[in-house]
């Protein structure tokens, strides 16, 4: 087979990685604290921190972490004793074992070259925490200051200098890419290509779950609004924690944005359904079909900006250990995979014309699977 991809250093080997997909799915990254940005600071007043792998100066991946969120004002005094809500426990490195961390061309054909950047999730606001003033609560004083260390990390890490932003995350993180990509696109000049990734971060709109995220927006919360899409607060002014949720917001989402997700979100299931449809078969299939449609219909239909999916069938949310995770394949082509032919489409296929060069989505068919 062979490909021939127009795009700035980006001559990839989908001549075998399309057939075979190998390679070391770790690296290795040393921390870098935010003490230097007095606002970027955890729930419990802890300096932020991210984990940096040097690669190619000029292209970025910067990963959101994930963990959840919290509700109220115990649930964010909890987090304050855990990695959740403090990075006074961190060790000076870490290894980053996802497959989109690969070093190997084989694995992530348009990432592996990139600087690595893995943002610690300590604010317990989907990183858009932006109440100015500590809050005290049962003795324990809070910071809901995501909004700063969002800043302080673009800043530190000199993206305005950079040719290729990629902004990823997962679980949490993915809902942060999605609710919040346009505003970080404008951090930074125009003439930086941002594109965004979400896995495992297409969230529905279930009302008994969603009003969770009530506490995250509200002024008396973390007021965290001032990152969300204004069209799509404008949409739900009333209800701006709905822009949490990649299905209200998606609609309204400026900047290219490539979802990796399962239809089947282990997650989502434990939170957004209730146990009698967990439970049920028929119930988690629908539950799957609507949020397919989601995809394509609140996400997809949309021509511009030009935004891609890869929906797989797999029991998952983020990796969840599935080691083999990145071997998932739909019409030959791994996630990491349509996630690089998404982004550089100018591909021409001299000896494969099964794959158009402006696909958007890939979707496994069929039901569960265990990967």
């Amino acid at each position: 087979l062979g490909y021939i991809v127009y795009s700035t250093r980006m001559v990839i080997a989908l001549a075998v990685t399309l057939l075979t997909v190998t390679g070391d799915l770790h690296d290795y990254a040393e921390a870098r604290s935010l003490e230097g940005y007095p606002l970027a600071k955890c729930l419990d007043g802890s300096p932020a921190r991210y984990y940096l792998s040097k690669g190619n100066a000029s292209r970025v991946f910067v990963f959101f972490e994930g963990g959840g969120f919290c509700q109220d004002l115990s649930a964010c005094q909890a987090r304050t004793a855990s990695f959740l809500g403090s990075t006074r426990t961190d060790p000076p490195s870490m290894t980053l074992d996802r497959p989109y961390f690969s070093r190997s061309p084989a694995v992530s054909p348009l990432l592996s070259s990139f600087t690595f950047a893995f943002v610690r999730y300590c604010d317990g606001g989907y990183f858009s925490g932006d109440r100015m003033a500590p809050v005290v609560h049962s003795g324990t004083r809070l910071y809901f200051w995501g909004r700063w260390i969002v800043q302080a990390v673009v800043a530190d890490l000199k993206l305005a200098q950079a040719t290729d932003v990629v902004i990823g995350g997962c679980s949490a993180g993915g809902i942060h890419v999605l609710a919040h990509l346009d505003a970080m696109r404008d951090m930074l000049p125009s003439k930086v290509r941002v594109s965004g990734f979400a896995d495992s971060g297409f969230f529905m709109d279930v009302d008994f779950f969603t009003a969770h995220k009530r506490f995250v927006v509200s002024p008396t919360g973390q007021n965290a609004q001032r990152l969300l899409s204004p069209a799509c607060a404008a949409e739900f002014p009333q209800e701006k924690e709905k822009c949490l949720v990649a299905q209200r917001s998606a609609p309204f989402l400026q900047t290219p944005v490539f979802v990796w997700q399962s239809r089947f979100d282990l997650d989502q299931r434990s939170c957004e359904l209730l146990p009698a449809c967990a439970a049920s078969p028929a119930c988690v299939e629908a539950y799957a079909r609507n949020m397919s449609d989601a995809i394509r219909e609140q996400l997809l239909a949309h021509r511009r900006p030009r935004h891609g999916a890869f929906i797989d069938a797999c029991a998952r949310h983020c990796d969840d250990g599935v080691r083999q995770l990145h071997r998932v394949t739909v019409d030959g082509v791994t996630p990491l995979q349509a996630f690089a032919l998404w982004y550089a489409p100018k591909v021409v296929a001299r000896n494969n014309t099964h794959m158009p060069h402006s696909r958007t989505l890939w979707e496994a068919p069929g039901g569960e699977v265990v990967c």
